[in-house]
């Protein structure tokens, strides 16, 4: 009786502990997000911003990753500030793209602090996606995170995609595998938290939850890319972890996810 007292409570302050921490950005500005679908492993990438980015620039950082910025126009926030800000034109092609190449990993945790600002012309959108990519191997991405405010890309929301080959048959390109409302504003600072263990992939800033289970989760992932829109966009900070399972997931799991609407894989 006392264990399960003692389970109950415990699942209640990690819980409250979550929502507090996503609530802003974290507890301490510089502290990693709690997770809750994985576990932490070795520190692959810890992007703060103070190496040069942008042109034909490839920045390196430990273990043989490099980071690519490209499309658009990439520069600092301001002379002395480590905060990267993308810049498009009407015009330019394909919206700006960060892509950090060389990993080798199943399962992973990627942290991304950003921002983006106002819609000032008819031509901007403002959203974030984080995909876990296997290139060349998969002309799509195994795990499409986007937080979508407003662009042409994708439905409209907190959204988990799956893209692959296209069905001949039915015309889909891939699985929209959660699609959630989104609430973003301009100007405001967030960190969301991709997390992928196996066979499941959960999603989260602030108290927005997208969650899937799909077996093309499972594949080895060697890229990891940020796609901006077309207002001003700014990254602060970008973390990817190698990860493992939780043993506390199961537990927390309905807890966790009653946060979302329900949702039905379908395709995309």
């Amino acid at each position: 009786m006392m264990m399960k007292k003692f389970s109950s409570a415990r699942l209640v302050a990690i819980v409250a502990f979550i929502m507090f921490a996503c609530a802003g950005h974290a507890i301490a500005d510089d502290l990693p997000l709690p997770t809750v679908l994985a576990k932490r492993g070795k520190l692959i990438l810890a992007d703060d911003g103070s190496k040069d980015c942008g042109g034909k620039t490839i920045t390196d950082f430990n273990d043989g990753i490099g980071l690519k910025t490209a499309l658009g126009s990439w520069e600092r926030a301001a002379p002395k500030s480590n905060v990267w800000r993308s810049t498009w034109q009407e015009g330019m092609g394909h919206p700006p793209v960060a892509a950090y190449r060389g990993l080798d990993a199943q399962n992973l945790i990627v942290e991304v602090t950003f921002r983006y600002g106002d819609m000032t012309e008819s031509w901007h959108n403002q959203f974030l996606r984080i995909a876990a990519d296997q290139r060349p191997q998969l002309k799509g991405h195994i795990v499409s995170a986007w937080v979508n405010a407003k662009s042409r890309y994708t439905e409209t929301g907190f959204v988990l995609e799956h893209v692959g080959r296209r069905d001949e048959t039915t015309g889909s390109r891939g699985l929209r595998l959660d699609h959630q409302p989104i609430n973003a504003e301009p100007k405001t600072g967030y960190t969301a938290t991709l997390e992928i263990v196996d066979n499941e992939a959960l999603f989260r800033m602030g108290d927005h939850v997208a969650y899937a289970m799909a077996e093309q989760i499972r594949m080895p992932k060697n890229l990891v890319s940020l796609t901006l829109g077309t207002t001003w966009h700014e990254i602060k900070r970008v973390r990817i972890w190698r990860a493992e399972a939780n043993s506390e997931w199961e537990t927390n799991k309905d807890t966790i996810l009653k946060l979302r609407k329900p949702f039905t894989t379908r395709p995309r």
